[in-house]
């Protein structure tokens, strides 16, 4: 799998969290006790390796900061930049 996905020259990480190995490209945290600030973005089903014979499987994207201040910047500049779009 991890041939088929990654390409050469590039990072794959492996976490595991009780029966669950999970391949990213990352970037990770070390540890959760980094995150102070956290949101969930969106969430969305998907179908595993995208063919609709397989389970449904939910997404959830978020962001996380340092602390509250940073995450409050942050969605400041997001919806600035949402009345900018046109």
């Amino acid at each position: 799998i991890i041939a088929r996905k990654v390409p050469d020259n590039q990072t794959c990480t492996a976490y595991r969290c009780g029966p669950l190995i999970d391949l990213c490209r990352g970037p990770h945290l070390p540890h959760t006790g980094c995150v102070k600030a956290f949101e969930v973005t969106k969430n969305a089903a998907a179908y595993w390796k995208g063919q609709a014979s397989n389970p449904v499987l939910q997404r959830v994207y978020g962001i996380s900061f340092p602390d509250k201040k940073k995450l409050k910047l942050h969605k400041a500049w997001v919806e600035e930049a949402k009345q900018r779009d046109h």
